[in-house]
């Protein structure tokens, strides 16, 4: 009775010293070697590798069976140029360097959690199934050039502190990078996503260029912070794109970007420039966007379908540029954005006029602006008739140049026949704004008889009443029209 519980306890003491010494079981890479040289699995978990595992010598560079290293810890591990004919996995290991070049993974390749503290290359690499690269870790820049994905890409919160480089590379599945943090530059020059791709919330704290790069399938980067330039020049976007609530703390440059879907930038916020110089656009949404007081926005020669961005919130950063400005009228007309139709061709006609020489066409110009806002501010002549009617009355009045005439008839019993007088006046103020007015609008009344220079002022007030009024009716009719 007494002795069991001391066996028991011996028991478990074992249990522990066993389970401790499995924790730190060091293998050999030359074991590791051994067992894929002659065609055997490799299963490890939670061990140390001693020693550098290079396998990229051996003859035929084939990994027949399972290749899994779960949980551990080795040194170098160059493994460039092998064909993994069955699963690779080597999610939770920690490597100094990691190479992997050219190889070829037939079934699914896990790298989950991986943590590399050095030179981590897959350039030239076939991923033939499922490319796992889940909440793994790379100190240095990872190397993926001219690589190969042929199914799903998973590159959710992956941290890549020295960059990530995918230049050249194609993704034919989606590629996912929800999550994902990118320290370094981001080099993803003439990179084929054919099945959309995932950016949602990714960070890309240095330079990220995406030119030349094209995207077969939706697109998102909503929530994505770019801390760098952010350059999609000469990219290609088959299908719809989001870009909304982004930040863009430097440049964002989509030069020649081909946009043959839906672009939508809602709600994104825009602290360098946005530059779409030359893209081709078939419907770009800039609505509740953001942009900081030194932005400036380029649209020089680009060709835009739909542009739905009210005229208010782009107007202060749009660069100078006439056919950008008439085509944005034309694109507001076709919204039946009337309003701001009419503000963008007052901006893009007073921008105009500044930057034309002093001459007759700027001379035409202003008075075109002050009289009726160009054509498309009708409250500009009547505000004009209302203080030319006001002013004339005014001077009428106090120059009593104007007169009233009243016929008197004498019906005097002692005479024969009625004697007729006349009365003359100075009108009064309310009399001179009544004469002012019919004067501006129509003609004078005739009890009412000008004097002197007078009378030319009064030719004067009715020449400008003709022409303010049609001034006023023409823009009032362009707006009533429509």
């Amino acid at each position: 009775m007494i002795c069991r519980p001391k066996s028991s306890v011996l028991l478990l003491l074992m249990l522990i010293s066993i389970q401790s010494d499995s924790s730190a079981v060091t293998v050999a890479a030359d074991e590791i070697m051994q067992k894929v040289i002659s065609g055997e699995p490799v299963m490890l978990d939670g061990v140390t590798i001693s020693g550098s595992l290079n396998l990229s010598g051996i003859e035929p560079q084939i990994v027949r069976r399972e290749f899994v290293i779960t949980n551990s810890e080795m040194c170098d591990a160059d493994l460039s140029g092998l064909v993994f004919e069955s699963a690779v996995n080597l999610t939770g290991t920690r490597i100094e360097d990691m190479d992997f070049a050219s190889a070829v993974f037939s079934q699914d390749a896990i790298f989950d959690l991986v943590e590399v503290s050095g030179d981590a290359s897959f350039e030239g690499a076939h991923f033939r199934r499922d490319a796992s690269f889940s909440g793994s870790r790379f100190s240095r820049a990872a190397e993926m050039n001219f690589t190969a994905f042929d199914d799903y890409g998973y590159f959710a919160d992956s941290a890549f502190h020295g960059g990530l480089h995918i230049s050249s590379s194609s993704f034919q599945g989606f590629a996912d990078f929800y999550g994902a943090r990118i320290s370094g530059d981001f080099l993803g020059l003439n990179t084929k996503f054919g099945d959309g791709a995932g950016f949602m919330n990714a960070e890309f704290n240095g330079d990220a260029n995406f030119g030349m790069s094209s995207f077969a399938g939706y697109t998102s980067f909503e929530g994505s912070v770019f801390r760098g330039v952010a350059n999609f020049a000469l990219a290609r976007f088959d299908k719809a794109v989001y870009f909304g609530d982004i930040t863009f703390e430097e440049d964002a440059v989509f030069g020649l970007t081909q946009f043959e879907g839906l672009a939508n930038f809602a709600g994104t916020y825009f602290m360098g420039d946005l530059n779409l110089n030359s893209a081709r656009i078939d419907a770009f949404v800039l609505d509740n966007t953001t942009f900081g007081s030194a932005s400036r926005i380029n649209l020089k020669g680009a060709e835009f379908r739909r542009l739905t961005a009210p005229w208010s919130q782009i107007k202060d950063h749009l660069l100078y540029d006439g056919a950008t400005y008439l085509a944005l009228v034309k694109n507001y007309q076709e919204l039946e954005w009337f309003e701001d139709a009419d503000n963008c061709y007052y901006d893009y006609r007073r921008e105009a006029q500044l930057r034309k020489p002093f001459g007759w066409g700027k001379t035409i110009d202003y008075l075109a602006w002050i009289t009726c806002g160009y054509g498309v501010r009708p409250s500009y002549p009547f505000i004009w008739s209302i203080v030319l009617i006001v002013l004339f009355g005014a001077v009428f009045s106090l120059g009593k140049g104007v007169y009233k005439q009243t016929t008197v008839l004498d019906q005097n019993p002692e005479r024969l026949r009625e004697q007729i007088s006349v009365e003359r006046r100075p009108i009064s103020l309310h009399e001179s704004m009544y004469f002012s007015a019919l004067i501006y609008l129509y003609a004078g009344p005739v009890e009412f008889r000008p004097s002197g220079i007078y009378r030319y002022l009064v030719i004067l007030e009715g020449i400008l009443g003709w022409f303010f009024l049609s001034l006023f009716l023409v823009s009032l009719g362009r707006v009533m029209i429509r």
